[in-house]
């Protein structure tokens, strides 16, 4: 009799049957070997049965029933299983997507397989060849797409073309890093009857899709859109037979200045004159005047598109609803006329909705609604802009500011400020300069108001000191006169309050002098005023801690 212990094998057994299924076979006995998962996974590598499909439990339950006091078993513990390929179809059907499990003991997925499936799911379209390859490679995929379908494409809009290279909008020009030149605000551009101002190309249908089990799928097609109603001084070319309702091509219908508009150009009426004086008489135009001579002294000329002067103006008045570029300068009379409230009235007045550009200024009223930018000096002029008043080109000593008053919100820029002979300067920045004018007035009205309220309460304190002197019902009268003085004063105080309650102090405003300032300048940012009383050099005028500070200049002006 052999006393020796069985080996595990002797008692228990693995068979692959012939439906695949692996069965484990233990024959009970004494002394059975102990056996623990390892051993177990080790056995089953020995014998080439690891990569079957192994159920869930199996091994544990196996070594459970072992290890019991049982009689001997056969257990199903696992199978030979091949490999499995799923595809699912995207519901707008425009993608496939393959999950592919791996085999276990079986055969692999094949290519024929996959195809299959795919004719299957109606597949016919956008099948990609390469995907399939590389996840037969991987032998594994969790919804990879193997098939997409083509997306229609949308059609283009209806699209315009300027035909005019240069034209641009009413405003300095940005170079293409971002500066915007201020001093150039341009030549006037001028077309004549017939020129062609811009295309309009139809929109397209677009391009058909596919999705993957080969319907069709339409495109949405472009926007028709239209030239813009409206476009004055122009017309189509009748002649264009690209379209078949003449309306692809836009051409100019009358001599004048080309406006871009959205979607159209308009063409705002441009005069060309030599000069302008006695023999042209004065100019009120609706549209863009473009005069290549000067401008002699008395003259009026109105516009309401640009002004273009290539020489100089003398004691005239100009007034713009676009800009004013004047190449020369601007001079008025040294000696000035004043209204009923001592005002300056100026002989030369240059008043523009947008910006002034001058070659230089000299006794000038002017006012624009965005920038005034002066060349070589600004001298005794009053200054009026929304936005900036720069003088001279920087790092240069031409651009100088003597006497008078600038005034703008943001910024007020020179080389120079003052003179060697003390000319009272004023600088005036932080406030719109408009609402400062319309408080200026309204405190004039206030201290007339409050004058003749004044005077009234003393005829009425001397009528009732005087009972006698009260002819011709003097104190009912003067007692009405003061009710209505009363109300006027408390209206008055009302819309002062109401303005100044408008005038804050926008950001980073500065007066920048790039070279000196002299004694006699007074600058004034929001309510602080700073009256210089010694010569100093370069620097910036700014408010620190509600003051106004002078320092070194720590940046500079783009467009100066």
């Amino acid at each position: 009799m052999n006393d020796a212990s069985p080996l595990v094998t002797d008692v228990l057994t693995f068979k692959l049957a012939d439906d695949g299924k692996l069965l484990a076979t233990f024959e009970a006995c004494e002394n059975k070997p102990s056996l623990d998962e390892a051993k177990l996974k080790e056995l089953l590598a020995q014998q080439g049965l690891s990569d079957l499909f192994m159920y869930d439990n199996a091994l544990s339950n196996l070594i459970k029933q072992y290890n019991s006091p049982n009689e001997g078993f056969e257990l199903e513990i696992g199978e030979r299983r091949d490999g499995v390929c799923t595809l699912k179809i995207d519901d707008d059907k425009m993608a496939a997507r393959l999950t592919l499990i791996p085999p276990f003991g079986g055969a692999p997925v094949t290519l024929f397989q996959i195809q299959l499936a795919l004719q299957e799911k109606g597949v016919v379209s956008g099948i990609m060849k390469n995907e399939i390859e590389a996840a037969l490679k991987d032998g594994y995929a969790t919804d990879r797409i193997i098939a997409k379908g083509l997306p229609p494409v949308r059609g283009f809009d209806a699209r315009f073309q300027s035909l005019i290279p240069e034209i641009r909008a009413r405003k300095p020009q940005v170079d293409e890093h971002g500066i915007a030149d201020y001093r150039n605000l341009g030549q006037l551009i001028v077309v004549r009857p017939g020129d062609p101002l811009m295309c309009r190309t139809p929109p397209t249908e677009g391009k058909k899709g596919r999705g993957i089990t080969g319907q069709i799928l339409m495109p949405q097609a472009g926007q028709d859109i239209p030239f813009a109603s409206g476009l004055q001084g122009t017309e189509f070319d009748q002649a264009d037979e690209l379209d078949p309702d003449h309306n692809s091509l836009l051409l100019a219908a009358i001599c004048g200045q080309p406006k871009l508009v959205p979607n159209g150009v308009m063409v705002e009426p441009t005069i060309d004159l030599p000069r302008v004086d006695l023999s042209t008489g004065n100019m009120n135009f609706e549209g863009t005047i473009n005069i290549k001579g000067d401008v002699n002294e008395g003259m009026k000329i109105h516009a309401s598109g640009d002004i273009f002067v290539g020489g100089t103006v003398e004691a005239a008045e100009i007034e713009a609803g676009g800009n004013i570029v004047i190449k020369g300068g601007v001079k008025g009379h040294g000696e000035h006329s004043a209204d009923a409230n001592g005002v300056p009235i100026f002989s030369a007045r240059i008043i523009s909705q947008g910006s002034i550009s001058a070659h230089f200024a000299e006794n000038v009223y002017m006012e624009a609604g965005v920038d005034i930018v002066i060349e070589e000096f600004s001298m005794n002029n009053h200054l009026t802009a929304l936005n900036r008043v720069m003088v001279g080109k920087s790092g240069g000593k031409k651009g100088r500011i003597i006497g008078g008053i600038t005034c703008a919100s943001s910024l007020v820029k020179a080389a120079v400020i003052g003179s060697n002979s003390g000319a009272i300067t004023k600088i005036r920045t932080g406030f719109n300069p408009h609402l400062q004018a319309q408080l200026d007035a309204l405190n004039l009205k206030v201290d007339a108001n409050e004058k003749e309220l004044e005077d009234i309460k003393k005829i009425i304190t001397f009528v009732l000191a005087h009972p006698e002197k009260n002819k011709n019902d003097l104190l009912n009268k003067a007692l009405h006169t003061r009710g209505k003085l009363e109300t006027d004063c408390t209206q008055l105080h009302a819309e002062r309050t109401h303005l100044l309650s408008e005038m804050t102090l926008p950001e980073n405003v500065q007066v920048i002098v790039e070279d000196s300032v002299h004694c006699g300048v007074e600058i004034q940012i929001g309510n602080a005023i700073w009256k210089n009383n010694e010569e100093r050099g370069k620097g910036v005028f700014q408010i620190v801690e509600g003051e106004i500070n002078f320092g070194n200049i720590m940046l500079s002006v783009s467009g100066s």
